[in-house]
């Protein structure tokens, strides 16, 4: 699907949003879950481009829902992978696990069983093997570091949610790149749930920073893309206290946890939030 010129999502896969930048050399923005680079690269195809043009795989954080494919993706295509410095662990590989706090036992039933449906609902993938490879890291960036795709794709490193999180600002196109510093949420924007972020206080001061740019479309990790009034939204969104309870956000998104497979598979009819 063509967002912009020459910016793609990637359909049909599973996890996060998978973006395309279209430049001589082509950049991918996050892979989501294991079993997805087949599909990346039949898409890459079906535009008239080479796989063997994809040249960076950048990550705005670790979690596998959008890191799970970048390994298989650099083995089929020889890309490197891209991320913030506080994403790694020693010798260069990709952190692995979770942030924040344990979650409520509702919710780790009900997203350990979201979670296994999406993967084994991609037909690239054999759900009965959910394997996630050790993801090497071939190049990190820093806050404010600009890379060569469409007139400069500039790293913001927005930390909290993880600690190497990262948002990308596409200036020529007015597009933010949110990762899961954002959520789409049905009814309007919102942080992360409070125990999937490492740090909540350092994630309001990075989205507090977002507040003030130019931006137009906004892509959030999951979810579908973001053309309308975006950054009313997450001034909005910036003002409200980060402590709603567990069963306040349960019952604000009934609605979407019923949207789920639209979601998590990025296909379907869904137009997401009228956010305020």
């Amino acid at each position: 699907m063509e967002i912009a010129e020459n910016v793609h999502r990637v359909d049909d896969t599973s996890g996060s949003n998978c973006i395309l930048l279209l430049d001589k050399n082509i950049a991918v923005v996050d892979t989501g879950n294991p079993g997805n680079a087949q599909t990346i690269v039949d898409y890459v195809k079906s535009i008239g481009r080479k796989p063997e043009e994809i040249k960076n795989i950048i990550l705005t954080h670790f979690h596998h829902d959008h890191s799970g494919g970048a390994q298989e993706l650099h083995n089929l295509t020889g890309a490197s992978i891209t991320a913030h410095k506080g994403e790694i662990l020693k010798d260069n590989i990709l952190r692995t696990g979770t942030e924040g706090g344990r979650p409520p036992f509702w919710y780790r039933w009900t997203f350990g069983l979201a979670t296994a449906l999406s993967v084994s609902r991609n037909s690239n993938h054999d759900s009965r093997r959910v394997v996630f490879e050790k993801t090497e890291v071939h190049q990190t960036v820093e806050d404010n570091e600009v890379l060569p795709y469409l007139g400069g794709l500039q790293i913001l490193h927005t930390p909290g949610h993880t600690p190497g999180s990262i948002c990308l600002y596409l200036a020529k196109h007015k597009i933010l790149f949110l990762g899961d510093s954002v959520i789409n949420n049905v009814n309007r924007l919102s942080r992360p749930l409070t125990w999937a972020s490492s740090n909540r206080k350092l994630l309001d001061e990075s989205l507090t920073s977002l507040r003030d740019i130019d931006a137009e479309i906004g892509i959030c990790g999951h979810g579908p893309i973001l053309e309308d009034n975006l950054m009313n939204k997450l001034r909005g969104m910036t003002d409200r206290p980060y402590n709603i309870p567990t069963w306040q956000i349960a019952i604000k998104n009934y609605q979407m946890i019923k949207k789920f497979r639209q979601t998590n598979n990025n296909k379907g009819e869904w137009k997401g939030s009228e956010s305020r």
